[in-house]
């Protein structure tokens, strides 16, 4: 049996915790203003935009953000991060690196204000059925700082 053993079947997995701890240290933060794209609060914020509820694409983000979006709708959460970036504030994504893409090349890779922690395959995700991590998802992932 692999141990990337990750099927994805679903849109809405749960964060890695030792993720957004890596995130929150690097900003010298104890908690998010929002998490701007969540089914589930998992991560420390003060505020959630949670799918069916509110649409982070069209509302109102905050200083400092998160954002783990679905990865098959990344380019538009990546573009609105970008927007909000422009207007002073801060939002950590976690992404899949798909460098290839016309969105990490606009976005990404040349914006003088992004840093990109580039993360080592192995982390798992966690179900929001159950709340327990899902199989180690096979393919890279960045967190990428789109800082003000």
């Amino acid at each position: 049996m692999s141990k990337y053993n990750f099927e994805q079947k679903r849109n809405d997995y749960m964060s890695p915790p030792e993720l957004v701890k890596m995130a929150l240290q690097k900003l010298n933060k104890e908690f998010f203003d929002c998490d701007v794209c969540c089914s589930e609060e998992n991560i420390p914020a003060l505020h959630y935009y949670k799918d069916g509820q509110i649409n982070g694409l069209s509302e109102y983000w905050y200083k400092v953000n998160w954002c783990n979006p679905p990865f098959d709708t990344c380019a538009k959460w990546i573009k609105k991060a970008y927007e909000e970036q422009q207007i002073g504030k801060t939002t950590v994504m976690l992404i899949p690196v798909r460098t290839e893409t016309k969105y990490w090349h606009e976005y990404i890779l040349f914006n003088p204000k992004v840093e990109i922690q580039w993360l080592r395959k192995g982390y798992s995700f966690i179900n929001p059925d159950d709340k327990k991590p899902m199989g180690v998802f096979k393919n890279a992932l960045a967190l990428v700082y789109f800082n003000a």
